[in-house]
């Protein structure tokens, strides 16, 4: 379980993450626009930077662990980018119990069959699969995945999904595209939005719920959009959320 009480992540004097608290259990989907707190959120709750308050998980303070095979990540900071991928897979195999064959069976079923690059000479595409497969064939207990479906074409892509809803046991995934999050309709929701959770909720349920503009008795969820109040509704007449594909489009509606 992750859990955050009045978690606050702050970088540069200002304050990304606003004080918030939840419990995350199984697999959870963290959506929201660009520039939302995403990344940051899970940043944090990799340990790789500082926040007040308290993250845990599975009972233990992130910022005070030591043991951290439990969890992996494909945050490009849990990275030696100057390291070819073979060493990189030498390496998890060391120090994460990364099983090396499933690593390269994987690479290869997505084309990246070089294992003698270095992983920044990687494309855009390339680094986010290499990244996320390192992570997921370290048989994690908890994933934590930043947008591992961005700059990977469509085929990849359900690869991937598949590949996520098979290892570790509970985790965040990360991503901005409604389009692929439907293949996670059963997995719970948060929506992150300027720096504030909203959740959790089942997906496939926000997904198909409508969005109307003030505060309706009765909706599944709340959100406070660029100073102004949403409901998510069930069988509502407004705008489906899942028609908005990419969530920066909610500061249009």
């Amino acid at each position: 379980m992750i859990e955050l009480k009045d978690a606050v992540v702050e970088l540069g004097g200002k304050e990304i993450i606003k004080q918030t608290s939840t419990r995350i259990s199984g697999k959870t989907v963290l959506l929201g626009p660009n520039g939302s707190g995403k990344t940051t959120l899970l940043r944090a709750m990799a340990g790789v930077i500082p926040y007040r308050g308290s993250i845990m998980i599975n009972g233990i303070e992130v910022k005070r662990a030591r043991n951290v095979n439990a969890i992996s990540t494909n945050l490009p900071e849990a990275f030696v980018l100057g390291l070819t991928m073979e060493d990189v897979i030498y390496l998890y195999e060391e120090i994460k119990q990364l099983d090396g064959e499933k690593a390269r069976e994987m690479l290869r079923e997505v084309g990246i069959t070089d294992l003698k690059k270095k992983v920044y000479e990687l494309s855009a595409g390339q680094g986010v699969l290499f990244r996320t497969i390192i992570a997921l064939s370290s048989e994690p207990e908890v994933i934590l995945l930043d947008e591992p479906f961005e700059n990977v074409d469509a085929a990849k892509r359900y690869k991937v999904a598949n590949w996520i809803k098979e290892f570790g046991k509970e985790g965040v995934i990360v991503t901005h595209e409604l389009d692929i999050a439907k293949t996670f309709k059963s997995y719970d929701s948060l929506i992150i939005l300027e720096g504030r959770l909203h959740g959790l909720v089942n997906l496939g349920e926000l997904l198909d719920s409508t969005i109307e503009e003030g505060e309706v008795p009765g909706a599944i969820l709340y959100m406070n959009v660029g100073g102004r109040k949403f409901s998510l509704i069930k069988q509502g007449k407004g705008k489906k959320f899942e028609d908005l594909i990419l969530l920066d489009r909610i500061y249009n509606i």
